[in-house]
């Protein structure tokens, strides 16, 4: 594996785990306005303490528009170990490239559409492009402290999130929170967080990401479900 496609493979799932901090509108139709919203920052402090507590999620990401980061799309299941397994699009070279991911332990392994599974190391990972998987559901590092770190939280409407009644919180999501996370991000972003209103868990998260190099701008959309499943990662046979 070259050293560029090594670099794209390992930032791909810290995107993802944004991350830990990226999604789009409702779903469903019939947003509530009302006065009576409860307060955002209190809000997003209960949907803290709820996520610190899971042991899995599962998640999906999509983009628009032309953000300025390798994944396009995403489908993963995680453990808050770190270890993870899923399907993931990068954008390599212009072109879009749909892969295998299996994080094991300190073992990775890929897969593209053709091809055998490739192994590398997590110590590679993390040390040399500064990733680590097990942010993502790290109180101290990964979603609880995105959203202890958002700037002017101010709760919009209630909505429907894949079917669940949610708070849709407005916020400028901090770059030292999400810059953690995502490699690249090196200013403050907008953002959208949909809280559930039954058990303050993080639903969708949505983060619109500047412009790139050559221009480009768009977001990025987080769709979070599956939580606590009891997931069994295993190394690809």
């Amino acid at each position: 594996m070259s050293r560029r496609r090594v670099r794209l493979v390992a930032i791909a799932p810290v995107a993802l785990a944004l991350t830990l901090s990226a999604c789009n509108g409702g779903d469903d139709k019939g947003s509530k306005v009302s006065a009576n919203q409860p307060q955002g920052q209190a809000t997003l402090q209960q949907a803290s303490t709820a996520m610190a507590g899971l042991k899995s999620i599962a998640f999906t990401l999509s983009t628009e528009g032309k953000p300025s980061i390798p994944v396009k799309s995403g489908d993963i299941k995680l453990l808050k170990s770190g270890d993870a397994e899923g399907t993931l699009t990068i954008s390599q070279l212009g072109k879009n490239l749909e892969m295998k991911v299996v994080a094991l332990g300190d073992q990775y392994y890929v897969k593209g559409l053709t091809g055998n599974w490739q192994k590398f190391s997590k110590a590679m990972a993390s040390t040399v492009f500064n990733y680590d998987p097990s942010a993502v559901l790290d109180p101290d590092r990964g979603i609880p402290k995105l959203l202890n770190s958002v700037s002017a939280p101010t709760t919009e409407a209630t909505e429907k999130v894949n079917g669940k009644d949610a708070y849709r919180i407005k916020a400028t999501l901090t770059k030292d929170a999400v810059g953690g996370l995502i490699p690249g991000v090196d200013s403050n972003i907008q953002g959208l967080i949909w809280v559930g209103k039954a058990d303050h868990r993080l639903l969708k998260v949505k983060g619109d990401l500047p412009a790139g190099p050559d221009g480009d701008k768009g977001s990025v959309i987080i769709n979070f479900t599956e939580f606590d499943a009891p997931y069994q990662i295993k190394a690809p046979q």
